[in-house]
C-alpha cells in the first residue's frame, strides 16, 4: 500500500519510478530558491553535484532542469521531502538509505552558502535559507543541529 501511495506521489511530481534519485536533489533546490531567485552559482553547483553523485536518466535530468528554471511550489517541495523520507524507510532495493539523509542536508547547506558575493562563507546563509534547512531536517526526521551560519552568529 505504501509503495502504491509513493508511486502515485512520484507521478504527481512528474517523476518516473525509475528516476526517484532526482528527489535527493530537491532539498538543494528548495534552499537555492529560498530567497525567491536562482543564482547562477547555485545552479552550477547543483548541476556539478548532480553529475558527480547521481546517474540521472535524461528524464531525471529534465526534472532537475525544470526545478532549476522554475521554482517548485511549497506544496510540491513538501510532498517531495515526504517522499524522500518514505523512500528511506522502504524495506526494498531502492537506493535511498536513511543514513545518507544528513549528507543531503549538508549539501543543501553548502548550496545555501553559495552566493555570487561570498562563496562558501557561512555568514552568507540568509534567514529564509535557514528556515528552509530547518524544514528539510524536520521533514526528513534528522537532527539538523545548527548550521554554520547560525553557530557563527551566536558566537559573535
Amino acid at each position: 500500500m505504501e509503495r502504491d501511495k509513493l508511486k502515485r506521489s512520484l507521478e504527481r511530481l512528474g517523476i518516473g519510478p525509475q528516476d526517484y534519485r532526482v528527489l535527493k536533489l530537491l532539498p538543494l533546490i528548495y534552499v537555492a530558491w529560498a530567497d525567491g531567485k536562482m543564482e547562477l552559482v547555485k545552479k552550477e553547483r547543483i548541476h556539478t553535484f548532480a553529475s558527480r553523485e547521481y546517474d540521472l536518466s535524461p528524464k531525471g535530468a529534465a526534472v532537475l532542469n525544470r526545478w532549476l528554471a522554475e521554482r517548485p511550489t511549497h506544496e510540491y517541495i513538501a510532498e517531495g521531502l515526504h517522499d524522500i523520507y518514505l523512500l528511506a524507510q522502504a524495506e526494498d532495493d531502492i537506493e535511498v538509505d536513511f543514513s545518507e539523509l544528513p549528507s543531503v542536508l549538508s549539501y543543501a547547506e553548502a548550496i545555501a552558502r553559495s552566493t555570487a558575493k561570498a562563496i562558501d562563507q557561512a555568514s552568507s546563509v540568509s534567514a529564509t535559507e535557514e528556515r528552509a534547512l530547518e524544514e528539510i531536517a524536520r521533514e526528513l526526521h534528522i537532527d539538523h543541529g545548527e548550521s554554520w551560519a547560525k553557530l557563527l552568529d551566536e558566537l559573535r
